[in-house]
C-alpha cells in the first residue's frame, strides 16, 4: 500500500484562511517527506491553497509562513457602516465592505454590473477577478510537479460543456488563470478565460471533489493513497433558518456541505485499507451576517486560522484514537 498522503481542500472563499491553519496541523504532525510528495486536490479557495502549498512546500518550514502571510495579506479592514462595538456589527461591516467595495487583492466591484448581468450575463457580471489573478502571479505563479514534489489536481468547471475539468501537474503546468478559473463562481463573476476554456468555479458540481478523485485513483490500485485527509468548509447544520440571510447561508450549506455527508466513496475506503480524517469547519459565531465571499475582516481571517489549526489537531487525535483498538486487536490476533 502506497504511504501518499491525499489532502483534499473544497472551496469557501475568505473561509479557505481556515484550510491555512488545517496545513499547519499537517506539517507538524507528518513525516516532511509524505508532506513534500503528497497529491493536492482543490476547488476554488481550496485550488488557491493547493497552488501555494505546492508552490512553496520545499521551504524550511514547508510553506507554512508563506501561506499565512499570504491570507493576512488578503484581509480588508472594514469601514464603520454601523459604529457599535459588539461581534455582531463587526461581521456586518466586513460583509458590506466586501460587498461594495470590493476587495483589492481579490476581486473588483463593476458598476452597474449587477444590472447588467440580468440581462446579458455572462458579459456583464458584479464583480471581476482580475485582481486575484495578479496577486497569486506575484505569490506562487505557474506550477509544475516531478517525482520529489507534490501533485497538485485542480477542478473547474467548463462553463460551455458543463463539466467539469481537470488540470492536473503531474501532466501540465498549472497556471494561476486555471487556479482564478477554480474560483469563478457564477452569476457573481464572469468565466475566466484560459486556453480558449471559459472555466467556473470548481466547488459548485453536484459531485464532491473525495468523490471523483477516488473515483479516478481507484481505476488504478497501485496510485491508491494510505492516507487521505478532506477539509469540508461548508457543512450543513440542522436548524431553522429565521430570515432571508440565514436561509440563503442555509440553502448553500445544503446544495455544497451536504455532499459529503451523502458521499457513498467513505464506505469503500476501509475495504482498501486507506484511513480517512475528516476535518469539517463549523460555523463561527454571527455567520448569518458573515459571507464568505464578502466578509474579509482582519479578525476573522485570524480566527479562521486558529479554528482550522484547532480542528486538525482534534480530528488527527480522534482518529488516532479510533485506529489504536483495531491496532491492538490486529497484534492480539497475531
Amino acid at each position: 500500500m502506497s504511504r501518499q498522503l491525499l489532502l483534499v481542500l473544497s472551496g469557501g472563499g475568505a473561509l479557505g484562511a481556515y484550510e491555512c491553519g488545517v496545513y499547519r496541523t499537517l506539517w507538524r504532525a507528518f513525516d516532511h517527506r509524505v508532506i513534500r510528495s503528497m497529491l493536492i486536490v482543490g476547488a476554488s479557495s481550496g485550488a488557491i491553497n493547493a497552488l501555494l502549498i505546492a508552490r512553496h512546500c520545499q521551504d524550511p518550514d514547508g510553506g507554512v509562513g508563506v501561506l499565512k502571510r499570504f491570507w493576512r495579506s488578503l484581509a480588508s479592514p472594514p469601514l464603520p457602516f454601523f459604529p457599535v462595538p459588539h461581534p455582531y456589527w463587526r461581521r456586518m461591516n466586513s460583509t458590506l465592505t466586501g460587498l461594495l467595495f470590493g476587495n483589492a487583492a481579490v476581486f473588483q466591484r463593476v458598476p452597474g454590473g449587477a444590472l447588467g448581468a440580468c440581462a446579458a450575463y455572462p458579459l456583464a457580471a458584479p464583480y471581476r477577478l482580475d485582481p486575484l489573478l495578479v496577486t497569486l502571479q506575484r505569490w506562487a505563479g505557474a506550477y509544475r510537479s516531478d517525482a520529489d514534489s507534490p501533485r497538485v489536481v485542480i477542478r473547474a468547471l467548463d462553463a460551455e460543456a458543463a463539466e467539469p475539468r481537470w488540470y492536473d501537474s503531474a501532466r501540465e503546468a498549472i497556471e494561476p488563470e486555471v487556479v482564478v478559473g477554480s474560483s469563478s463562481i457564477p452569476l457573481v463573476f464572469p468565466p475566466f478565460w484560459h486556453n480558449g476554456r471559459a472555466l467556473w468555479d470548481g466547488d459548485v458540481w453536484i459531485r464532491g471533489l473525495l468523490t471523483e478523485a477516488l473515483g479516478d485513483l481507484m481505476t488504478e490500485p497501485s496510485r491508491l493513497p494510505g492516507r487521505i485527509v478532506s477539509v469540508e468548509l461548508m457543512a450543513s447544520r440542522r436548524a431553522m433558518p429565521i430570515g432571508i440571510p440565514q436561509t440563503l447561508l442555509h440553502l448553500r450549506d445544503m446544495m455544497l456541505g451536504g455532499r459529503h455527508d451523502k458521499d457513498g466513496s467513505f464506505s469503500a475506503l476501509a475495504d482498501r485499507d486507506i484511513r480517512l480524517t475528516r476535518i469539517q469547519r463549523r460555523p463561527h459565531p454571527y455567520e448569518e451576517v458573515s459571507s464568505a465571499l464578502f466578509d474579509w475582516g482582519p479578525d476573522r481571517i485570524e480566527a479562521l486560522m486558529e479554528q482550522g489549526e484547532r480542528d486538525a489537531e482534534a480530528a488527527l487525535a480522534s482518529s488516532e484514537l479510533q485506529e489504536a483498538p483495531e491496532r491492538d486487536e490486529a497484534r492480539s490476533e497475531q
